[in-house]
């Protein structure tokens, strides 16, 4: 959807002016033709909308041409979608193009853009600047949400460990790893963003607290990577330690039905000169001697822990 907007004392208002002549234009989820529509009106390139409403799109931020703006700038950031249930479309990048008189704003987060044209921001650096920092503090919300999960997979971890609770560590990493590749990206962005010739005029406490809230989601996402590895490395260990266990028990189980095998194959020979080859009871008196070594052998493993 492509909206226009005009920017006024009390903020944006939404205008059926051409397209041109608009100060704020924000595109929701558009459609192919409303791209061609927008790159046709200010001649921009086609293939910088390309990867839109795609997690392979990269956070960056620099010049681009139009003959139409006035040296504008192309600006990618992401932006969270809770409506969404897998990460690759609920990390949404917002792709924003952007000179002293334009900014446009296209992303497939419509709570995003509608809080901005609710609100009474009175210029576009106002406008660009909050709407940064509320995709930042969204996905910083996010995040915070997750280490109520690691701590319950830490908890969960150290009591045992469960088909359920692997699916949830593997689920939650792979998320981070999205959001981990995103942030970096996205840390060099703002960087370039408030160093720009564009941020000259803009209050140095604004520009400061993109970067501190960037820092800080950067870092939150860090941690909580090392933590998930810790815990996966704790399920590791206590796999293979169960892992080790049973193949010890298996080793010592197989000693002591060898021992018993060994001495019944002595006496299962095809030879002459067997002891109780014709006693009546020279079958029960080498199981007897099977089964005392066996118990013995048993008994010694047990007392080695051989067992357990």
């Amino acid at each position: 959807m492509l909206n226009k907007y005009s920017i006024s004392t009390s903020g944006p208002q939404k205008t059926t002016i051409a397209l041109k002549q608009a100060d704020l234009i924000i595109l929701t989820r558009p459609t192919d033709e409303e791209i061609q529509q927008l790159c046709q009106t200010f001649n921009l390139n086609k293939f910088s909308f390309r990867y839109r409403s795609s997690p392979e799109e990269v956070s960056r931020f620099h010049r681009t041409t139009s003959d139409v703006l006035d040296n504008p700038f192309f600006l990618v950031v992401y932006d969270y979608i809770f409506s969404f249930k897998h990460i690759e479309k609920q990390l949404a990048p917002s792709l924003i193009i952007f000179d002293s008189d334009h900014l446009i704003i296209c992303t497939d987060s419509e709570d995003s853009c509608k809080n901005i044209t609710n609100s009474n921001y009175s210029n576009l650096s106002e406008i660009l600047f909050n709407y940064i920092s509320q995709c930042q503090y969204k996905i910083m919300d996010v995040l915070v949400s997750y280490k109520k999960q690691i701590d319950d997979l830490d908890s969960a971890a150290r009591r045992g460990f469960s088909n359920t609770r692997l699916r949830e560590l593997t689920t939650l990493t792979r998320k981070l790893v999205f959001f981990e590749h995103t942030m970096v990206d996205q840390t060099s962005t703002i960087e370039a963003l408030v160093k720009s010739d564009f941020c000259q005029n803009v209050p140095q406490d604004i520009c400061q607290n993109l970067t501190v809230e960037q820092q800080r989601l950067t870092k939150a996402i860090h941690i909580f990577r090392d933590l998930l590895d810790s815990i996966s490395s704790l399920f590791t260990a206590m796999m293979d330690s169960n892992l080790n266990n049973l193949m010890k028990f298996l080793d010592s189980a197989g000693l002591v039905i060898a021992v018993a095998a060994l001495v019944t194959g002595f006496m299962g020979m095809n030879v002459g000169g067997l002891p109780w080859k014709d006693d009546l009871y020279g079958f029960w008196i080498t199981l007897g001697i099977a089964s005392i070594l066996s118990l013995l052998i048993a008994y010694l493993l047990h007392r080695k822990q051989y067992l357990k």
